[in-house]
């Protein structure tokens, strides 16, 4: 998939993260956030490491959320009225790397508590989901925050 991401130019590449990461993330963060409120009160008592889980996800939705929102309003429109011209996306490129480092050490805390997201063999169906979508939410963001960090600023550059 790099080599394909590689041969888009910078609008396409900004379009194709807006359409399959930005998308996809809202999509899961919503119905992850929806997952913890419906997680049954067994699964919580049973195992209380979920609270943890559930505070580091808050914490993760507001720094992707923040990135999100900055990506569509701030960042890719500034890129795309200086598709002609030089455009310095250091800021971008900052921003970037701040949130996919916070946004990591969260994801690996959460995979630490979850047992690299192998639910226990108690777990309700609420909470296999919730596990999954956060396996699929990490995978997502990893892949997104990084066509952003490395791919994009070569785009720009050419």
């Amino acid at each position: 998939m790099q080599q394909q991401l590689k041969k888009l130019n910078a609008i396409e590449l900004m379009n194709f993260v807006s359409d399959k990461y930005h998308a996809s993330e809202k999509r899961n963060l919503s119905s992850l956030n929806q997952c913890f409120q419906f997680m049954p009160a067994q699964d919580i008592n049973n195992h209380p490491e979920l609270n943890t889980v559930r505070s580091h996800f808050n914490d993760i939705r507001r720094l992707l959320q923040k990135h999100l929102t900055d990506s569509e309003t701030v960042y890719f429109p500034a890129i795309r009225e200086n598709s002609n011209h030089y455009y310095d996306f250091s800021s971008l490129k900052t921003q970037v790397l701040s949130t996919k480092q916070n946004i990591s050490k969260l994801f690996s805390k959460i995979q630490g508590l979850t047992h690299h997201y192998n639910p226990p063999a108690d777990a309700s169906a609420w909470m296999k989901l919730c596990y999954a979508l956060l396996h699929d939410l990490e995978s997502d963001t990893s892949h997104h925050l990084f066509v952003e960090e490395s791919i994009l600023p070569l785009k720009l550059e050419a």
